[in-house]
């Protein structure tokens, strides 16, 4: 809709209609979109994703939660106590979850934007289809989704120790002889100078890596998320020590720029950023050696194509992409989640 009476433009009457009638809009030929937030711990998760296929229970793995063998001291003799056979696997069993977009096609914009076009709106609804996956998938990373069987796996449930999900992968954490399938899951205390009261500080923080390393069996987490309003609050402590040193006689230009607090902090060797899909109060250590995305081979965001929908009565196309994946982890131990902090930034 033209803006009449703005610039040079007239407000009203036979000259702004004749304008109207004979000028094309100067249109900017790109599509400048206006909502969605970036994910890096959903993008990170899916470059580095695993394949999966068929069958049933589609992300099946083995695992070992006991000793086997037993050992013993033995003296001048040479003798030992005859060994006993030990079972100490069992299967973890998961299945890809589906996610599908249609994508429809109307005969009258075939027709309509045949030739005569700016922007494409099936190529703007093809781009969308990723962004719009992406923005539903990625907070389900974070949320607990065991209440709908369509839904996969996320880090809550993969790093939970049995307080809040007692069974993952078919397997129950709290069931004797499975304690070592418990993930790390720790609601920080509310006392003074804690996370729980003050959000977490430098000296907090490298407190919870240690142990949560230490319970790991010595692996550190590759990354931690959290949430921007508590990673802000993490990073004030980190600008009150910060210094900032210029180089005598340099000139301070655009070309010089001082630059003060971090896109993303280090404790330990251990990155830690923000995400905003990340709930407030939470913070997920992640170990990529064991926590991965699953998709499956025959539906990694897979077009089925377009196909007439004449056959119910209706001139025009429709097509559906379609993604199975999972997000699980092998070795819960080696992952935490770290609830209750408060005192956000924003």
């Amino acid at each position: 809709m033209p803006l009449p009476g703005l610039g040079v433009v007239p407000s009203s009457g036979g000259l702004y209609n004749e304008l109207t009638a004979t000028t094309r809009r100067a249109y900017i030929p790109r599509l400048f979109v206006q909502m969605y937030y970036a994910t890096p711990a959903f993008f990170h998760m899916m470059g580095n994703a695993q394949k999966s296929a068929g069958g049933l229970s589609q992300i099946t793995v083995p695992i070992q939660g006991a000793s086997m063998v037993q050992g013993q001291f033995t003296g001048y003799a040479g003798g030992f106590n005859q060994p006993n056979i030990t079972p100490g696997i069992q299967n973890a069993q998961f299945n890809t979850c589906f996610w599908v977009v249609p994508v429809p096609l109307p005969f009258g914009e075939q027709v309509i934007q045949a030739t005569e076009r700016e922007i494409s709106i099936l190529k703007a609804r093809m781009n969308d289809v990723y962004s719009v996956s992406v923005q539903n998938l990625a907070p389900l990373m974070f949320t607990p989704n065991s209440a709908n069987p369509l839904f996969p796996n996320g880090f809550s449930d993969g790093f939970d120790n049995g307080t809040n999900y007692p069974t993952y992968g078919g397997i129950n954490r709290l069931s004797a002889g499975n304690s070592n399938w418990q993930g790390q899951y720790y609601v920080v205390s509310s006392a003074t100078g804690q996370p729980g009261n003050v959000g977490f500080t430098r000296k907090t923080m490298s407190q919870y890596i240690l142990q949560v390393t230490d319970k790991a069996g010595g692996e550190a987490p590759t990354f931690i998320i959290m949430n921007p309003g508590d990673f802000a609050t993490l990073n004030n402590d980190f600008i009150g020590a910060e210094q900032i040193f210029v180089r005598p006689g340099q000139e301070m230009s655009i070309g010089t720029p001082n630059r003060s607090s971090f896109p993303n902090l280090n404790i330990a060797g251990v990155p830690i950023f923000a995400d905003h899909f990340c709930p407030a109060g939470n913070a997920f250590a992640v170990n990529t050696k064991y926590t991965s995305m699953y998709i499956n081979e025959d539906a990694a965001f897979d077009f089925s194509g377009f196909y007439s929908l004449v056959p119910l009565g209706q001139m025009g196309q429709q097509g559906v992409v379609v993604l199975g994946y999972n997000i699980i982890t092998t070795k819960p131990s080696a992952n935490a989640w770290i609830t209750g902090i408060s005192s956000a930034a924003f």
